[in-house]
């Protein structure tokens, strides 16, 4: 998610202005910083110092062999790093670059120089700096918008650089992307390059940080499943900054924003949060000769140590002492720290902690994917008793209010395990019926993680170990006999016009939208146990249940709605809806969303569109906007992107998720030079569930 980290700085890239522009060319943008309204706005819009920023960013390491200092984080401390094969080119002519990344959304970026043979050199703030020392050249805290950050410091005073607006990668994209081709980070810096203890700020254009703010279980859950480090680090705890004098630094601190961890001053130590447990440390020697003193003595102030969160420290302990030399590994059994000193770390000390007690119970809650241990079972049971027993029955049997269905069933369980449709029928809710959508960006109490630890634990509790493989082809049949079937079998159930009687309502855009053909077709054949739904393989045909089927699918539409003849996927020169007619007016949440009821508004009123479905044709056939043309993101775009035209026309993209697959598609066209491009903010399960127009495709 975080790219690399290839910045570093401002004042010194000045001094070097050639390279920097022979490196980032058109793409860095000198953004001017503020004005005086945009300055008293900020103010009154009591703007903070980071926003909601996600708190430590990052840390450069400079070292003069980045292979061997790879080798000795990696294989001696225990980081997860990738191989010196997949080393990447730096943002700076003749650099290579790599990074640790953390779950907290922290990482440790290290920078070396390439062969002396390399014809571009790099920067001379780089060489110099590698001529004199090795260590952490700079610091960077993450700001969720460096334009806020920038009119904060100058209401404080400080005098703040140009900010700088540039991409990271240096390989060209291919295929569908979330890149679009734009910037990709935003980064600001002081003016006074004497003063190296305070950070730079910087800005990820890349992130939502909106949705990382309200969803940070979920991020930080599902960051931590997959980023494993083998010597237990979870996160960065600290960066311990060494000053002259620490009366100076201490107050540009406090004015710059940072709120003191402990009221309680010290001669020698301040610490200052930065966001949750995360800390700025500023030092100063405890004594005239001791490594401090040698390391201010060498570079008057800067990154002297990191300090990283560790699952468990006597784990750390043991995996270190098996790796390291008795000098190079210094424990505290008193403050329970390990300390690695500089002169073994390449030029930084680093130090291990135990993680924070709530961060550590906040991970087993959320550990999910192999078979949920009983912290995270327990807090699954939890909210399961809070938010569906009363409707779904305190043991899962279902029927305990307005005919909610048994979740003890195992047909049911295990025919929609590695399917979407319990999940969107949780996060979105059932239109008209007394199911509603419980995912916090439909109003509802619950983050994606809580919603995919409850579905797991439901899974698990109904014993449907292995889930029941269903193909997502379409089912054919007789539409009029299923539908004569419904009227004389389901409809007692089921309601005749599919509302729902004293069984599900099967007449709903959300279920016909998100169940497939076979999905429909098993529980007609095999029914659901532990329920009043029993199997009707042996008094129905094969034909009679296809027939079934295919009538249910036809409702997609609406259950009164007469059946439309067969739609097929749409040829090129049917893309363009109303081609001879205007184009829409679109409004765009932050230059890319469109609300639905205007692309709905904008079908009413026959404009000039073009609307792709990002999901699989399979999905499209379930449901899909009328006239939509299927456009699965994971195929590739190179033939399908030629027949769209690059006339201004409008093109928005849809998915179900709702932003993940069409953002793909819609950035993709954007780094194509396609201009009049949007997603539809709320999806298609959305759109259904507004009562807007759907059909389904054969």
């Amino acid at each position: 998610m975080l790219s690399l980290l290839k910045r570093f700085n401002a004042t010194a890239e000045k001094r070097y202005t050639s390279t920097l522009l022979k490196t980032i060319a058109i793409l860095a943008i000198l953004v001017s910083t503020s004005c005086a309204n945009n300055e008293t706005e900020a103010i009154e819009k009591n703007y903070s110092l980071l926003g909601i920023g996600h708190g430590l960013h990052a840390a450069t390491l400079m070292v003069n062999d980045l292979n061997r200092t790879r080798d000795f984080y990696a294989d001696t401390l225990g980081f997860k790093m990738a191989e010196t094969a997949k080393f990447e080119k730096g943002f700076f002519d003749g650099t290579l670059v790599t990074s640790i990344n953390f779950p907290d959304a922290s990482k440790l970026d290290f920078l070396s120089v390439e062969d002396s043979l390399i014809t571009d050199a790099p920067p001379a703030f780089i060489t110099s700096f590698l001529a004199n020392h090795e260590g952490i050249q700079k610091y960077y805290l993450s700001s969720s918008s460096v334009d806020t950050t920038a009119l904060w410091l100058n209401e404080k005073g400080f005098k703040m650089d140009s900010i700088q607006a540039y991409r990271t990668s240096t390989e060209p994209v291919k295929g569908w992307s979330r890149d679009d081709g734009g910037l990709q980070e935003r980064s600001l810096d002081f003016q006074n390059a004497s003063t190296t203890y305070l950070p730079q700020f910087l800005e990820d254009a890349t992130i939502d940080y909106e949705r990382m703010h309200k969803d940070w279980k979920t991020y930080y859950a599902y960051f931590r499943s997959y980023t494993n480090h083998p010597n237990g680090v979870v996160g960065i705890n600290a960066i311990q900054v060494a000053v002259k004098d620490l009366d100076t630094a201490r107050k540009d601190i406090e004015n710059m924003g940072l709120i003191a961890s402990n009221p309680i001053t010290s001669e020698k130590t301040a610490r200052f949060k930065i966001k949750g447990h995360q800390e700025l440390v500023l030092s100063t020697p405890q004594a005239s000769n001791d490594d401090m003193s040698k390391f201010i003595a060498e570079r008057e102030s800067g990154v002297y140590a990191i300090r990283f969160d560790v699952k468990n420290i006597d784990s750390t302990y043991h995996y270190l002492n098996q790796r390291l030399p008795a000098e190079a590994l210094l424990r505290d059994t008193i403050v329970h720290t390990i300390t690695v000193p500089r002169q073994f770390a390449y030029g930084v000390q680093i130090e291990f902690v135990n993680e924070p007690k709530e961060q550590a119970l906040l991970a087993d809650q959320y550990k999910i994917g192999a078979k949920l241990d009983s912290t995270a079972s327990s807090n699954a049971a939890g909210m399961y008793q809070k938010y569906c027993a009363l409707c779904h029955g305190k043991n899962r049997e279902g029927y305990a209010a307005d005919n909610a269905p048994s979740l003890r069933s195992h047909s049911l369980m295990a025919t929609s395990t590695t399917t979407n449709f319990q999940r969107y029928t949780v996060q979105y809710g059932r239109e008209g019926t007394a199911m509603g959508g419980y995912l916090n960006t439909q109003g509802g109490p619950l983050e994606y993680i809580e919603i995919e630890l409850l579905l797991q634990w439901l899974y698990e509790q109904s014993g449907a170990e292995e889930p029941i493989e269903l193909s997502r082809e379409p089912v054919t049949g007789d539409v009029a006999v299923g539908a004569e079937i419904y009227a004389n079998t389901c409809a007692v159930c089921h309601g005749a016009d599919g509302e729902g009687v004293s069984a599900p309502a099967l007449g709903n855009s959300m279920f016909l939208a998100t169940a497939t053909d076979e999905f429909l077709k098993y529980a007609i054949k095999e029914g659901r146990d532990g329920t009043p739904m029993i199997a009707f393989k042996d008094s129905l045909i094969d034909d009679e249940i296809n027939g079934l089927t295919a009538f249910l699918r036809t409702r997609a539409s609406g259950w009164n709605i007469p059946s439309t003849d067969t739609i097929s996927v749409p040829t090129p020169d049917k893309y363009i809806l109303n081609p001879t007619k205007k184009a829409p007016k679109f409004n765009l949440r932050k230059g890319l969303y469109v609300p639905a009821k205007e692309v709905y508004q904008a079908l009413q009123d026959s404009a000039r569109m073009i609307i792709l479905d990002a999901r699989s044709e399979v999905a499209w056939r379930q449901t899909h906007i009328p006239g939509s043309v299927p456009v699965p993101y994971y195929e590739e775009p190179e033939a399908f992107v030629d027949d769209l035209p690059n006339d201004g026309t409008w093109i928005v993209a849809y998915c179900a998720c709702p932003h993940a697959a069409s953002g793909r598609v819609v950035s993709t066209l954007r780094r194509l030079g396609y201009k009049n491009t949007a997603i539809i903010d709320e999806g298609i399960l959305v759109w259904g569930q507004l009562g807007y127009p759907v059909n389904y495709g054969q």
